[in-house]
Formats: structure tokens, sequence, C-alpha cells
């Protein structure tokens, strides 16, 4: 799974780190970073996808970069 931040729409919620801290985390202006995209389950990164309150996180497949999430 690709996993892309708009910076952009992140605020520093951090919910996404209750969700996966083993894949993201926040960096010095508390805007969301990738730290190992492999860290956590699809389905643990998904949901901290769909928790971030902004929707700044948006994950493709990788293999067709058919969009996952989100679905607007």
């Amino acid at each position: 799974m690709e996993i892309t931040i708009d910076r952009a729409k992140c605020h520093g919620y951090a919910k996404y780190v209750q969700a996966a801290p083993k894949v993201f985390k926040p960096d010095a202006k508390m805007t969301a970073e990738v730290i190992d995209p492999n860290g956590e389950t699809d389905e643990k990164i998904v949901l901290a996808a769909r928790i971030c309150p902004t929707k700044a996180i948006i994950l493709e497949d990788e293999g067709t970069g058919i969009k996952i999430f989100p679905n607007d």
C-alpha cells in the first residue's frame, strides 16, 4: 500500500499515531510523517487514515494505483 500525506490538509491532530504508531509519527510541526509503511497491518493503516479528521492520509494500491482512501 502506498501512503501519502497531504501536508496542506494535516492539522496535527495526531490520531493516526493511536491507530498505527509504527507507521506514523508527527514531525516537528506536528504534521504526519510516514516512518515505516510496512510497520503495521493494512487494517491498522486504513483505520489511521479513516480517523484522520481532515482526510490528510491518502492510501493507494501500489500495484494498480487505485485509491483505497479517501473515496471522494
